[in-house]
C-alpha cells in the first residue's frame, strides 16, 4: 500500500489527505502480470525458471486474475494445458507462498470436485482448456497432474500498481 500511496499521490497530498487523493487511492490497485513460456518443463523446473527470470509460477487469487491469465495464454499461443503455481503434498498451496485454502469458501476453478487431488501424493496443478458445450464458452479449468509431466507454463511478472488519475 505504501508503494501505491507514493505512486498515486505526491507526498504533499498524502499529508493533506484531500478528497481527490482519497479518490485516486481507491483506484490505485495492484494488478498481477503474467508471462506465458512455451518451453516444456516439469513443474519444479518451471518454478525455478520463473523464479530466476520473473517472480514465480502464476498465482490466481480470483476470477479476474483467471480471466487475465487466460487472455495472456490465448494471445501468446494456443495450448490446451500449462503449469501454474499451485501444488499439493497434503494441502494445496501456491508456489509464491500464498497459502489460502483452495476450498468452496475461496476462489477455485476445478474442472470437477474429483480433480482436486485425484492422483494423491505430491501433485501439481495445470490449467486445462475445456470446450464444455455449445451453451458455455470455452475456458480454462484447473486439474491436477503429475509434477513430472513436461508442459509449458505461466509465470507471474509480479504486481504493478495502476494509476487512474481522474
Amino acid at each position: 500500500m505504501r508503494k501505491c500511496l507514493q505512486t498515486c499521490c505526491p507526498n504533499s497530498l498524502i499529508q493533506v489527505l484531500n478528497l481527490s487523493c482519497i479518490f485516486i487511492l481507491s483506484s490505485c490497485l495492484p494488478v498481477r502480470q503474467y508471462h506465458f513460456v512455451s518451453q516444456l518443463l516439469n513443474w519444479t523446473e518451471a518454478q525455478t525458471f520463473c523464479r530466476q527470470k520473473y517472480t514465480d509460477l502464476a498465482t490466481i487469487e480470483n476470477s479476474e486474475e483467471m480471466d487475465q491469465l487466460m487472455n495472456t495464454t490465448l494471445s501468446a499461443e494456443y495450448t490446451p494445458e500449462f503449469w501454474v503455481g499451485l501444488y499439493s503434498e497434503i494441502k494445496w498451496r501456491w508456489s509464491d507462498g500464498f497459502t489460502g485454502n483452495i476450498t468452496d469458501n475461496n476462489y477455485n476453478n476445478w474442472a470437477s470436485q474429483d480433480s482436486s487431488n485425484a492422483l494423491g501424493g505430491q501433485i501439481c496443478m495445470i490449467a486445462l482448456w475445456h470446450d464444455v458445450d455449445s451453451t458455455h464458452p470455452q475456458h480454462y479449468h484447473w486439474n491436477d497432474s503429475s509434477c513430472s509431466s513436461l508442459l509449458p507454463f505461466v509465470c507471474n511478472k509480479g504486481k504493478t500498481f495502476t494509476k487512474n488519475i481522474l
